[in-house]
């Protein structure tokens, strides 16, 4: 984390002495300017519609419920195979890729036997144009900024509704260069000008001549507010150094509305390209990947567990049901017993790894087999 922290997030001890000072780039702050943007979209805000819908904007930021293997949550793996959760890294990923080559890039997706829609290919073109758009109004955004700032709740959010309009901070480091008309970039998503920076003696004397309601909403005392300061910042240093109240202003361009702007012209059709996604003229467009745990567990689970004998999994009946779609017959024969059926889909997992989940996530998206937590069969 770039910046010293303010009294709601770390202790003077753990946070850097300054805060970050351009360049501040665009790719180290992508993952949190995505995910504040979904996370916004998902309250509702009203400067924050991503045209996407709330479950949507939701199950991006959700994390893998049950990572039963280490290897469901490997970063490194992003490229290939199902993506990993929360599917919101992912796609800052992919569309850091598309803003720093300044086209659309589709995620690579092998399964050649799904043909895409066509009327998809045709809309790339678009969302080359609004990556170029949006990628340059971001890339200006950050490369104005001049100082890097993080605060934590409650207080970044009485930032970004403009409650809280004055931050406190010990007078060392690069906070000193602080001046009006500098802008500050918060949390990597929130950009503030500064208006004026004025000097106190201590925090007590700030707090009391910049009222509590401007500085520290929601506190009650002067003596309570200092409590906070004093958690990360000892009373020699405050002595020593003295306080800046810095008071600052929401500039109108902001990098969360030229995000949300980008992810709904994406929609749901070219998010889902960027996860991966294989769009055929059967895909559900607000469909998303399920969790690694989901598919591998699906591959576990008897079909039938109330039926003696039966030793079909859910995933191997979806598999089965849908084997013939693959032209080049990518499967192979699949008949006989449930046994030489497993044994199949080893043998294609040994020489294909991910390429297996790959593939039986693209027909369940494809085909609509996805249902309500449970992979069913049509």
């Amino acid at each position: 984390m770039d910046g010293e922290p303010s009294p709601a997030v770390a202790t003077e001890v753990s946070g850097p002495p300054s805060p970050g000072v351009s360049p501040v780039r665009l790719a180290d702050g992508m993952e949190e300017l995505v995910r504040f943007t979904l996370a916004a979209a998902g309250e509702g805000l009203d400067d924050c519609d991503v045209l996407l819908s709330r479950d949507y904007c939701i199950h991006l930021l959700q994390d893998e419920s049950n990572p039963t293997d280490p290897h469901l949550n490997d970063l490194g793996n992003v490229c290939g195979g199902v993506p990993v959760y929360p599917l919101y890294k992912h796609l800052a990923r992919a569309i850091e890729q598309c803003i720093n080559s300044g086209t659309f890039r589709r995620t690579t997706n092998s399964v050649v036997s799904v043909p895409l829609d066509e009327s998809l290919k045709m809309r790339e073109n678009e969302w080359s144009k609004l990556i170029l758009d949006k990628g340059s109004e971001l890339l200006k955004m950050f490369k104005a900024v001049e100082f890097e700032l993080h605060v934590q709740e409650p207080f970044f959010s009485q930032l970004r509704a403009g409650l809280k309009t004055v931050e406190g901070r010990c007078a060392t480091g690069d906070y000193n260069r602080i001046t009006p008309g500098s802008l500050l970039l918060f949390n990597k998503c929130l950009l503030f000008e500064v208006q004026d920076v004025r000097w106190y003696s201590s925090f007590s004397e700030m707090l009391q001549e910049e009222t509590l309601a401007k500085v520290l909403p929601g506190v009650k005392t002067i003596e309570e507010g200092v409590k906070i300061y004093r958690k990360f910042y000892s009373e020699e240093k405050e002595k020593s150094k003295g306080v800046l109240a810095i008071s600052v202003s929401k500039v109108a361009s902001q990098p969360y509305i030229s995000m949300a702007n980008l992810l709904s012209g994406l929609s749901y059709d070219g998010v889902g390209s960027l996860l991966g996604m294989r769009h055929t003229v059967g895909t559900v467009l607000d469909a998303l990947p399920p969790p690694r745990s989901f598919l591998i567990s699906s591959s576990m689970n008897p079909h039938r567990p109330n039926v003696k004998g039966c030793s079909l999994t859910d995933a191997a009946r979806a598999l089965a049901k849908h084997v013939n779609r693959s032209s080049d017959g990518w499967w192979g024969d699949f008949y006989g017993s449930v046994y030489r059926f497993f044994g199949a889909i080893h043998r294609r997992r040994l020489c294909k790894g991910m390429e297996m989940l790959k593939t039986l996530l693209s027909l369940m998206v494809a085909h609509r087999l996805s249902i309500g937590g449970k992979i069913c069969c049509r």
